[in-house]
């Protein structure tokens, strides 16, 4: 398909191109009202978020198109300028005066895309994604000058002195010039890290040349603040002309997308990235309508769990990266923000009443996912933390109407979806329940006997899950892994009475397995390895008498230690792996202290342990290693039961549960 040439930049100053328009084909309305919506609305459910949501259109929310202007006399794009008219602002950095009209066409398909009124063509439906969204003009190009990269910041800086005004919670610019496999930067970086810390919502295209090595997108889609969008066509083939590598955030329509025009006919068809971004930036305006607490990364995280597989190489035509992307679906990402939305405004450490055995886990963008069982309800619950750190609604996991969730254990995938192992007490089976974006799919793993105790739940590098858990009738201890197809389940040790406390990590840089584990006959800590090449045993600590409460880490050095309560003497220790045999050192004495056990290392290599001191009632938190002075902290009073714990990817704090009886109350805080 022929593309105009990128416009070249000054020598003097850098520059942007536009991205090169498709040629377009005008397209003429039906006269009768359309009775089904089109292709490429189907394709990202835009006909099931309108039916299912029909008040959710992006009301009361801004987008600033950053590109050519705006036609706003075009009807669908309210027929004017100003206050009252949906084209609320703007400004002509061209020109420099408050008069951003299109005279190029760019911008107008890029705004109608966002949120045109709907239109009719040949009996088919089209809209906006936001209809009523409001939309703010700032044109930084005529077609035919230089875009200097200063130019674009004087636009950014706009939407920056103006977010507030106008409600602005994206910034669409489908423009970008260059080619890079990572992050980059340029003298508006400053101004795209403001616009993500005020809660704007940056996309950019990625760009329209195509799959070149090393894989990458253009700029500013390859700034670290900016989502890169890329194009997809009305049959869910990525197009041939979209730039992607790692580094491409999701993908949308693009080609052949129906939009308005600056005329004759106030609509006709666009293709490039360009027009796979605001498709995503109205999507914004939507959610941002259903859950307004939503900050950037909780829509990036949104955008991942919400969104649909698309393997790059199963039908593309031309050069490919064989890797796997998502792309957008609008119903999925209107009920999750509806999900995600604060179940209360006030104590944000509550998460539930009768919410005692737990775990969570974070996705990439920094959302915290928590699964617990409710036991008065005798069932499985999940709710999420977002930026604002609010506890959504809870959610029923399974509604089998059994005894479900008593032992937990939450992990998420790299596509930010969480999943759960756990133990129906009913029948007395393991289940794993899986988030696909769109509901949680529940299987059993295991039902042979009574198994599924103790369940511990991570991915492998492969992004596969693995459980680990405890065969009660047999006495073994067992790890179940999916090979993406079915679970293979083997049993990693069945010498006496293994498994009753079981802890599974994974090596996220080797991909190396290991499970911590009691031996109950002989009162021993035990690990199981695996690299690659099947497991291996060895014991930790031969002299406890019996052990629970494991848990499990590699250091910084990708050597094992854990973290464990000795039950005979009611003592917390810690277990290091040397390299070539185990340092075992007693952290906590006198009383029951080290139940409900968590570890984790910090980016500074030492040692967080999370426990439970039994006599003062109280979660403490231990800082340290083998070798070196621990450090000791109270972090609540008056309980401390079923702890769990995780790090924050985002800012690196560790954010610990808790039960408190007194109170009944499951609470959750950060360090």
């Amino acid at each position: 398909m022929p593309y105009r040439s990128p416009r070249k930049s000054s020598a003097s100053s850098p520059a942007s191109p536009l991205e090169p328009l498709e040629s377009r084909r005008l397209m003429a309305a039906a006269p009768a009202a359309a009775l089904d919506w089109g292709t490429i609305p189907r394709l990202v459910r835009q006909d099931v978020a309108a039916a299912e949501h029909p008040t959710i259109t992006g009301k009361g929310q801004a987008v600033a198109v950053i590109d050519t202007g705006i036609d706003y006399t075009n009807p669908l794009l309210g027929g004017g300028f100003g206050p009252g008219h949906r084209v609320v602002g703007g400004w002509d950095f061209v020109s420099d005066d408050a008069d951003p009209m299109d005279t190029y066409g760019h911008g107008t398909e890029v705004a109608g895309v966002i949120g045109a009124s709907g239109f009719d063509l040949n009996g088919t439906h089209y809209a906006g994604v936001a209809p009523e969204c409001n939309l703010v003009a700032l044109r930084v190009d005529a077609a035919d000058d230089l875009v200097p990269d200063t130019r674009i910041e004087e636009a950014l800086k706009w939407v920056i002195d103006h977010r507030a005004e106008f409600n602005i919670v994206a910034a669409n610019i489908s423009f970008g010039s260059g080619h890079y496999a990572g992050t980059h930067t340029s003298v508006y970086s400053d101004e795209l890290k403001t616009l993500r810390g005020l809660g704007v919502f940056v996309a950019a295209s990625s760009g329209n040349n195509g799959v070149s090595k090393p894989y990458g997108v253009e700029y500013p889609a390859a700034d670290a603040n900016v989502f890169a969008v890329g194009a997809v066509d009305a049959f869910d083939v990525i197009t041939e002309f979209t730039e992607r590598g790692p580094n491409l955030d999701l993908l949308a329509p693009g080609d052949d997308v129906p939009t308005t025009s600056l005329g004759p006919e106030p609509f006709d068809t666009a293709s490039g990235t360009s027009f796979a971004v605001p498709f995503v930036t109205g999507a914004v305006a939507l959610m941002r309508q259903a859950n307004s607490s939503l900050k950037v990364r909780d829509i990036c995280s949104i955008f991942r769990a919400g969104s649909i597989e698309n393997l790059d190489g199963d039908s593309e035509f031309g050069a490919v990266t064989n890797l796997t992307y998502q792309r957008l679906d609008l119903a999925n990402a209107i009920d999750l923000a509806l999900a995600r939305r604060p179940a209360k405004v006030g104590n944000t450490t509550d998460v539930a009443t009768a919410g005692n055995g737990n775990d969570l886990a974070y996705d990439a963008n920094g959302v915290l996912h928590m699964a617990y069982y409710d036991s008065v309800e005798r069932t499985l619950m999940y709710v999420t933390r977002g930026s604002d750190r609010a506890i959504s609604a809870p959610q029923r996991i399974d509604a089998s109407g059994n005894d479900v969730g008593g032992y937990c254990s939450v992990a998420v995938d790299n596509f930010a979806r969480p999943s759960v192992a756990y133990f129906d007490g009913t029948a007395g089976d393991l289940r794993f329940a899986h988030f696909d974006g769109t509901k949680w799919n529940v299987q059993t793993v295991d039902a042979r006997g009574s198994v599924g105790l103790y369940p511990s739940l991570a991915y492998d590098h492969q992004d596969r899950p693995v459980i680990s858990y405890f065969h009660k009738t047999r006495g073994d201890l067992r790890v179940a892994r999916f090979d993406g197809t079915a679970w293979n389940i083997v049993t990693v040790d069945s010498k006496n009475i293994v498994g009753r406390s079981t802890d599974l990590t994974v090596n996220g840089k080797t991909g190396e397995l290991a499970v911590a584990y009691d031996d109950s006959s002989f009162g021993r800590l035990k690990l199981a390895r695996n690299a690659g090449q099947g497991w291996t045993r060895g014991v930790v600590d031969g002299v406890t008498r019996g052990v629970t409460h494991t848990s499990v880490a590699f250091d910084t050095f990708d050597r094992p230690a854990v973290s464990y309560y000795d039950i005979y003497n009611a003592d917390l220790k810690f277990a290091a792996f040397n390299g070539s045999s185990w340092d075992v050192q007693r952290l906590a004495n006198k009383a029951a202290q080290g139940l409900y056990t968590q570890l984790a290392f910090g980016s500074d290599g030492k040692a967080n342990i999370f426990y439970y001191n039994r006599k003062s009632n109280a979660v403490v938190r231990l800082t340290g290693g083998i070798g070196q002075e621990w450090t000791s902290k109270v972090l609540q009073t008056g309980g401390g039961r079923y702890i769990a714990a995780d790090t924050n990817p985002v800012d690196r704090k560790v954010t610990y549960s808790w039960f408190e009886p007194g109170a009944a109350k499951l609470r959750v805080a950060d360090v």
